[in-house]
């Protein structure tokens, strides 16, 4: 379907315009911003985020102000490098995951503790709410347009269902950040971090035996259901957050109007639709989980989340002495997240 004023591109080796569903405004002196990210086209960000953003500014300036979206890796594969294309101007606006870069956030990644929050909006309240106090300083070399929490994290199994500890001991888990490495350290298992974009191959394969990741990778688009039989659900997870990054000069290229519709069209509000958009398509393949044939939902007990719980305590006491030697003022950020 043609899109009015959104650019989509891909770059095919055989021609960049095989990807472009919609045309460029006709207005001359019209500016054009490339929105890059590493999901494929039929993901609920690019389809109920991004293109909807896009539309919207288009329909704010009158076509004076565009974007393109690059999916699938379009301008950088992969989902690892994001954000420093953001900052070097690879592309004027990325999607970026927070834990490929976690040595750049270390405030804000405590946010992916476990048990931080119990839902996707409530951490991107929980986020927005101190940002300004303790985390602002940590997107000083972008322009920051989306700040969001994604759901609690999801154990995808492949040979056996997992309910307590001692099921996980030894097992290999795909993890996507040092949170949730030390999280599996912590239970017993062995953490092997990799992108999502890995995740089906090294769980078919058996180069990990789980993956922890949100619910919605089950399904659309990762299809974690065809390797994975077992999910485990209501672990006192660690979780994941994300951020949509600005170019500095981008930004400051932008003409005083055109900065005024775009964070007009961006910020707490975006962010907060953008984590509840995502957060239902986790509670959807949860629900398809409990009737799926092909795997099995575990929900975990009040008395085994407990023992979780207990035995992930003290990694997070670790990492908060760590930081804390390092001149941040964890526990202090943490105590306000979690109170």
């Amino acid at each position: 379907m043609v899109k009015k004023n959104v650019l989509i591109r891909g770059l095919s080796l055989v021609c960049m315009a095989t990807c472009i569903v919609t045309i460029l405004p006709l207005t001359g002196m019209a500016k054009e911003l490339k929105l890059a990210h590493f999901m494929p086209p039929v993901h609920t960000l690019h389809e109920k985020v991004f293109i909807p953003l896009a539309e919207a500014l288009a329909k704010a300036t009158g076509s004076d102000l565009t974007i393109a979206i690059y999916p699938a890796g379009a301008l950088g594969k992969g989902p690892v490098q994001q954000y420093k294309r953001a900052v070097e101007g690879v592309a004027d606006i990325t999607f970026a995951i927070h834990s490929y870069a976690a040595e750049l956030f270390p405030r804000s990644q405590l946010f992916t503790l476990p048990g931080a929050y119990g839902s996707a909006v409530e951490g991107t309240e929980k986020l927005w709410a101190i940002l300004d106090p303790y985390l602002k300083e940590e997107y000083r070399d972008i322009k920051l347009l989306g700040l969001w929490a994604m759901s609690p994290t999801v154990l995808i199994t492949k040979d056996k269902p997992v309910a307590t500890l001692a099921d996980l001991k030894g097992m290999k888990v795909r993890t996507g950040s040092p949170g949730e490495a030390d999280a599996i350290h912590a239970w017993g298992g062995v953490s092997v971090t990799m992108p999502i974009t890995e995740s089906y191959n090294a769980l078919n394969t058996g180069i990990v035996d789980a993956v922890l990741i949100q619910p919605s990778a089950i399904y659309k688009p990762w299809n974690l259901c065809e390797p994975g039989k077992y999910v485990t659900d209501l672990l006192p997870s660690p979780s994941t957050i994300v951020f949509l990054a600005m170019n500095r000069g981008s930004w400051d290229g932008l003409s005083k109007s055109q900065q005024a519709a775009l964070e007009k069209l961006t910020g707490r509000e975006f962010s907060l639709k953008a984590a509840a958009i995502w957060a239902e398509m986790d509670v959807e393949a949860l629900t398809r989980a409990e009737t799926d044939p092909e795997i099995k939902r575990v929900a975990l007990t009040t008395e085994q989340q407990e023992a979780f719980l207990r035995a992930v305590k003290p990694a997070i006491e670790v990492e908060l002495a760590r930081l804390e030697k390092e001149g941040i003022n964890a526990r202090e950020i943490f105590k306000v997240i979690k109170p």
